[in-house]
């Protein structure tokens, strides 16, 4: 039996309702960095044709599959560190929500004798899920409190977890946060109309 030992450190996150997972591992002594977007299709509104996202396969030979990721408008144009390297379906099998799982790496032509830190890679995904919600502005969130899907306006984020009125609305924190979020927009149309 071939057996390695493959060490691979893993943060999950979300940023703006957009699930993210960055990988640091190490091969022959040296740092390798990924990050994905995983996004789930029955977030992604009817028109944003969240059935484009579910790539046909082709064959790639040698029993492998091929996903042409690189032709898809949005899934290739979201800022990827050397363009997108990743695409993986994760669910979507057997009756379950349809999931995919998509990303680039950090070990280009570009990329050698350079080092990266966690905050690098951070601030890329956050530019990725930005560019991605500049297409799909109105990507369902998932409440924490009932685990139903909810247009922003449902409800409002706080520490990258959304809490909809309907599951929260009746608590004595939601409202406080309501009414601080809501002049806090005021103060900033205020200043913008000042200009």
């Amino acid at each position: 039996m071939n057996i390695k030992k493959k060490e691979t450190l893993v943060w999950n996150g979300s940023h703006k309702g957009v699930d993210f997972e960055i990988n640091n591992w190490n091969r022959n002594g040296s740092e390798h960095w990924c990050y994905y977007l995983i996004l789930k299709l029955d977030r992604i509104p009817k028109e944003n044709n969240p059935d484009s996202f579910w790539l046909n396969p082709g064959d790639m030979g040698y029993g492998g599959v091929l996903y042409k990721y690189y032709d898809h408008e949005v899934i290739s144009d979201l800022d990827w560190h050397g363009g997108i390297t990743w695409y993986e379906k994760k669910g979507g099998f057997d009756g379950t929500s349809k999931i995919i799982k998509i990303g680039c790496d950090y070990q280009h032509y570009t990329d050698e004798g350079r080092k990266y830190t966690l905050n690098d890679i951070k601030y890329d995904v956050e530019g990725s899920i930005n560019r991605f919600l500049e297409y799909v502005p109105d990507y369902k969130y998932w409440c924490c409190g009932n685990g139903k899907l909810y247009d922003l306006k449902e409800g409002i984020l706080k520490s990258d977890k959304f809490h909809s009125e309907e599951y929260y609305g009746d608590k004595e924190w939601y409202k406080k946060e309501k009414k601080f979020i809501s002049r806090q927009r005021n103060i900033s149309s205020i200043l913008e109309n000042s200009k």
